[in-house]
């Protein structure tokens, strides 16, 4: 697998899962809220800070257009022009969180709908520049993407699986080799159930590059599912509170959930170990502590046959280990051995 590097932080296997803490829209299309929010994401650890930049001047021609999303199972439709005009960042916003997150020492990624966005990105120097889901057939904007050697977040979402593979190949083609594609479940909020998290060890194989996971779920769940797959980085909304009634805050993580939730997916990413079975000083300690031994059950005189009448079994395990009953049953004792001593090989 080809590993990326951010910084100092390498994404790949055998690396802790690099956390993406997205401000998305939960930042109400207020600077000092995505500064906050900026700040809560640094105290709890997260590798990285990610917006959306765009201008909708540039992006939505057809004034009757309108974004659909659900909230606690209830669905809203609005405007598109005013839905996005609600929530944009002007592109001196996004500069001054990115200098923002460059005093803080944490990196700086952006989401770029078109070339303008680009080239602002790249003269800020952001780390990374990500391709939304719905750009992944938009090869010009990949191509001019691939050109400026700039780390990819590639989203996935309701794309066929060639469709991936075509921008993949767009990128590679055009000089870029820092590809990370992230698995993106239909749906915002995404159900449990269109998850299909199986497909992130399969993108591996297929890409042989870093695999991550565009979280929309309601709850932190499908986060350590997807690291327990494999998952490379994991990407989540934040928000000061997730239960307010605001599109996107109902899949993000309240930041007082934040430092727990990053603590799990490295708990979750250092539980998988290796595939081969090691043992560690302290299990053999536990081993021979608490696995049982041969005990005579009554004093025994040489001659006595081992068997259940004579013998009883109990910790530490200090005498012939109860795996090797079939081999000594049956057997004399050879001396004397007072009751509850342990039974040892030259006993017998």
């Amino acid at each position: 697998m080809h590993t990326v590097k951010i910084w100092d932080y390498k994404i790949g296997d055998g690396n802790v899962p690099f956390f993406v803490a997205e401000l998305g829209i939960c930042h109400e299309g207020k600077l000092d809220v995505a500064l906050e929010l900026t700040k809560a994401a640094f105290d709890a650890g997260a590798h990285c800070v990610k917006t959306e930049t765009f201008q909708r001047e540039f992006l939505v021609f057809d004034p009757s257009a309108t974004v659909t999303f659900s909230i606690n199972g209830k669905q809203y439709t609005s405007s598109l022009i005013e839905h996005m005009d609600k929530y944009e960042l002007s592109f001196e916003e996004h500069h001054k969180i990115k200098k923002y997150c460059d005093e803080l020492k944490i990196p700086f990624i952006s989401t770029a709908h078109d070339f303008k966005a680009v080239d602002f990105l790249e003269s800020i120097k952001a780390a990374a520049i990500k391709i939304a889901s719905p750009d992944i057939i938009h090869y010009p904007l990949l191509r001019y993407i691939a050109k400026k050697k700039i780390p990819v977040f590639l989203d996935t979402g309701s794309a066929y699986q060639y469709e991936i593979e075509l921008a993949v190949k767009n990128l590679r083609d055009y000089g870029l080799k820092d590809i990370i594609v992230n698995h993106n479940p239909q749906g915002h909020p995404a159900p449990a159930d269109k998850h299909d998290l199986k497909i992130i060890p399969r993108l591996k194989d297929i890409f042989e590059v870093p695999i991550g996971l565009a979280d929309h779920y309601e709850g932190y769940e499908m986060l350590y599912t997807a690291v327990a797959l494999g998952a490379n980085t994991v990407e989540k909304p934040i928000s000061k509170d997730r239960f307010v009634c605001e599109p996107e805050r109902n899949w993000s993580i309240s930041v007082s959930d934040l430092p727990l939730v990053l603590k799990n997916i490295e708990n979750v990413y250092y539980s998988l170990g290796k595939s081969e079975r090691k043992m560690l000083q302290s299990s053999e300690q536990y081993r021979t502590q608490n696995r049982v031994s041969c005990v005579a059950a009554k004093d025994l005189k040489p001659g006595d046959v081992i068997n259940f009448d004579n013998v009883i079994f109990g910790r530490p395990r200090k005498g012939i280990g109860v795996e090797y009953w079939d081999i000594v049953l049956d057997r004399t004792v050879k001396k004397e051995k007072k009751r509850n001593e342990f039974i040892q090989w030259e006993d017998l």
